[in-house]
């Protein structure tokens, strides 16, 4: 997550701490009680607030809700916001009393459950270090249910070092409290926040921010700009598709947009802290509607009185109901304003919600389908779009008859156009060009397409030949592909890893875990290792879930996240403890938590959590990620490659032996980067194995398994693995990168990680590059002592029985006569199209070896 650039925007703030403590008369907020023993079933007129049971929680389908039996809830008969107990939290505010989910609520039960993520609730930049959470009033009057989170403010641990510098200001001597408010039949929480000032002088503080993180989990909208992270407009809304929605509308104007990564955030105008005494002041409001974006869009009209009108409609194709397609309502002069969006029912029809007097245009999108479109204006008549007859493409995928996992793609063959929307609308991106990009996990899949001519895309990973075949699709007819493959590079007992995938588990990441796994597999990857922020977790349940064990094995990691301070590190492997906060996540700061108030607030140093990590029963391996760059590991501590070592003594870690060498990244791109950082290591004496990894948050733009981590495992079957055999290869360097070509050599019998004698005198290197034909291989790089030596691969070299190995020779080295290391790099200048467009082939050998 990278957002310390965009901080500036929020402007100047006030100085430190400098007034003393010197009133008595103000103090801790009261506390309650556990609040009714029913708080859902409320009838029309009542609120209720108290505790949830386990058979209270409705299922989340994602997996991703962090609640619990236990937490505390608000609920009316329309809406329900459920807030944590007391004590250590998951994801990033550390300190329970947050909201951890929210549904809508029908016939005493919470429906449709947001996928919701998490949003901070700030003062400057602290809030409360939570000692209790209780109801206030749990609505048996009548009146508001109010559930209240008390305690002192604290900065928040893991934005401190981004926010230090722009809010002063600590507040740790001010008690405060959250308290969230509903109202019988409101379909808003009021989030009112007051505090207990001790101080004998007032204190400005200049701005409050507003922030929200896991935006690309349930996207961000606002109005009439439609999905647009840039915070301007009067509320903005976290979407998701089919359930409930929520927007957060903040006390004031949005200003200082801030967006990356995740996380979203703006300010809005600040308050005066008083001297000895009380503060009462809404911080903001949460509507929660839903489902979709037009739900939530109705709900803030209704909630705050705005007038609006109703568009209603059927999408049908040739008379016959055309379900699952989106509905946009956008303004007739100018589709940049965006009004709503609505989904057809099953019965092609939708309902959509815009500004009274707006003049509409409609426009249809559904991936593989043309759009269509009609322009209602201002009139309330039902609307009725028919879209023209449509085609589809049926593919079969085998290799020797058995069916297969494989990629999918559908690409246009000549000017056939691809229909397309402005991103404003917020449709999943895709490849560019590209109808469809798809992943059958059983190698049978039918698509929809317009008629006319398309090229058909399928393959298997950089081990198979690719399959193109050119179809015509006529309306209303099926044009079958019968795609035979073949495996043509050989790399048998070898299994390859990415170590480094992200989910919507990331606060940065929208992928669905299972279409993550499809597209690993799909593409050959038999090792995707999750790796998400902060989180322990791995893809077992979506391998199984998909009948792929027999393809692919998924091993618990994370990618250990020190906000943008000194890096971020994977941890392999580690498993997951669900008692644990976010399920046994390494801890890289200490601060004070509700049983130990009294914890001092540190950000440790990287050699005292890699000490820590080591420890652990699992006994894992620490890989430096993406390592260049001021607050990654090596520009954090001041690496230079020149000598092998850091200005930072007290930051840098002498025994890591793995390093992200090629991050969605090739040879030639990092050989003045990463690849120089490398080779100083090794030219250091120390045994450093690179790894390749996609760092992959987005399929479109990064495929798992671009580059991967291939590992001499002795079997081709992933069950048979387990996670220390793994990671002991890992750490070994029995392996090599590949970013489509493979490359190994040996020394004799020593291969890539290992150790042989002979420094000082003249060795013959065995190298083989292989490559199916797709893939461009031009260059070999010889990299001697940290020395390289470049060499063209020419067709000539292809070895005439087996054309998939492009060079296979042997190439006389010797390394320095006290010791050294040989690497070898292959690579293309034409990128991986057709099947990752954009993306540079390459393959490096790890180092072997060579001492006296």
């Amino acid at each position: 997550m990278r957002v310390h650039p965009l901080i500036v925007a929020i402007g100047l703030a006030a100085c430190g701490d400098d007034a003393a403590k010197t009133c008595t008369s103000v103090g801790p907020f009261d506390v309650g009680t556990d609040g009714v023993a029913q708080p859902l079933g409320s009838g029309p007129n009542e609120a209720r607030a108290g505790r949830l049971k386990a058979a209270d929680l409705p299922i989340v389908p994602s997996g991703l809700i962090t609640w619990k039996a236990g937490d505390f809830v608000l609920a009316n008969a329309k809406v329900a916001l459920v807030i944590e107990d007391v004590g250590d939290s998951d994801l990033y505010d550390p300190w329970g009393g947050r909201p951890v989910g929210l549904a809508r609520v029908a016939n005493g039960a919470m429906i449709e459950p947001n996928n919701f993520g998490e949003f901070f609730i700030l003062t400057g930049r602290s809030t409360v270090v939570t000692d209790s959470v209780s109801v206030i009033a749990d609505g048996s009057d009548g009146g508001p249910a109010i559930v209240r989170a008390r305690g002192k403010l604290h900065p928040i641990p893991f934005l401190e070092s981004l926010l230090a510098g722009v809010f002063g200001e600590e507040w740790l001597d001010v008690d405060a409290a959250i308290d969230y408010e509903l109202a019988p039949g409101s379909e808003h929480v009021d989030i009112r926040m007051r505090y207990a000032s001790p101080r004998a002088e007032p204190k400005v503080l200049p701005s409050v921010m507003n922030a929200l993180m896991y935006s690309k989990r349930t996207p961000v909208f606002q109005p009439t700009k439609g999905f647009d992270e840039g915070l301007d407009q009067s509320y903005v809304a976290l979407t998701d598709e089919g359930a409930t929605s929520w927007a957060y509308i903040p006390n004031g104007t949005f200003s200082g947009s801030l967006s990356a990564s995740g996380f979203v955030g703006a300010t809005t105008a600040g308050f005066t802290m008083p001297a000895c005494n009380t503060l009462d002041r809404i911080h903001a409001q949460l509507v929660i509607g839903g489902p979709g974006v037009d739900g939530i869009v109705a709900t803030v009209g209704r909630d705050r009185g705005e007038a609006q009108r109703v568009v209603t409609g059927t999408v049908t194709r040739g008379g016959v109901a055309a379900p699952g397609v989106h509905v946009h309502a956008v303004d007739v002069a100018n589709d940049a304003t965006y009004y709503s969006r609505a989904l057809t029912d099953a019965t092609g029809a939708f309902e959509l919600h815009v500004p009274t007097g707006a003049n509409v245009k409609l426009v249809t999108f559904k991936r593989g389908d043309v759009n269509g479109e009609s322009t209602p204006g201002t009139g309330t008549a039902p609307v009725a779009i028919d879209l023209p007859a449509t085609g589809s493409i049926h593919v079969t995928a085998t290799e020797n008859t058995t069916k297969m996992p494989v990629r999918v793609q559908v690409v246009p063959a000549a000017d056939q156009p691809v229909p397309s929307v402005p991103k404003w609308f917020g449709e999943a991106p895709i490849a560019a060009g590209r109808l469809h990009v798809a992943f059958p996990t059983t190698g049978d899949i039918t698509l929809p397409v317009p008629p006319g001519k398309w090229d058909v895309i399928v393959s298997r990973g950089y081990e198979y030949e690719v399959e193109r075949q050119t179809v015509t699709v006529v309306a209303g007819a099926t044009a079958e592909v019968d795609a035979q493959l073949q495996h043509v590079v050989d790399t048998t007992g070898i299994q390859c890893g990415d170590f480094h995938v992200h989910t919507s588990r990331s606060n940065d990441s929208d992928d669905d875990g299972l279409a993550k796994v499809a597209q690993a597999v799909g593409d050959g990857l038999e090792l995707p290792v999750r790796s998400d922020h902060e989180w322990v977790g791995d893809f077992s349940a979506e391998i199984a879930r998909l009948g792929l064990g027999a393809f692919a094995a998924g091993f618990p990691s994370i990618e250990l996240t020190s906000m943008e301070l000194w890096g971020h590190m994977g941890v392999f492997p580690l498993t997951p403890d669900p008692a644990q906060v976010n399920a046994g996540a390494p801890k890289w700061q200490t601060f004070p938590t509700a049983a130990a108030p009294d914890t001092k607030f540190e950000t440790l140093a990287p050699p005292i959590v890699f000490e820590a990590v080591r420890a652990r029963a699992e006994q894992p391996v620490v890989i430096i990620n993406h390592p260049s760059g001021s607050t990654n590991y090596f520009g954090y501590v001041g690496y230079d490659p020149a000598t092998g070592t850091a200005s930072s003594t007290a930051d840098w870690d002498t025994k890591f032996t793995l390093v992200e060498v090629f991050n969605n990244s090739d040879w030639v791109g990092n050989r003045n980067r990463n690849v120089v950082d490398w080779l100083g290591l090794l030219k250091a004496g120390r045994k450093i194995m690179a790894v390749g990894s996609s760092d992959s948050h987005g399929l479109s733009g990064s495929p798992v398994g671009y580059p991967r981590t291939c590992l001499r495992l002795g079997t081709d079957d992933p069950r048979a693995l387990t996670a220390s055999n793994v990671r002991d290869a890992l750490a070994a360097g029995h392996g090599a990168i590949s970013g489509g070509i493979y490359v190994t050599a040996k020394l004799g019998a020593t291969q890539s990680g290992d150790s042989t004698t002979g420094a000082g005198s003249p060795q013959m290197l065995d190298v083989t590059v292989q490559a199916a034909s797709w893939v461009d291989v031009t260059s070999l790089e010889l990299v001697v002592d940290g020395v390289g030596d470049i060499m063209p691969i020419m067709p000539g070299d292809t070895d005439p029985t087996n054309h998939a190995i492009r060079f296979h020779k042997q190439l006389p080295i010797q390394v320095a006569a006290t010791g050294g290391f040989v690497v070898v790099a292959a690579y293309g200048g034409q990128t991986l199209e057709p099947v990752h467009p954009g993306h540079i082939p390459f393959g490096v050998s790890e180092p072997i070896f060579v001492t006296p």
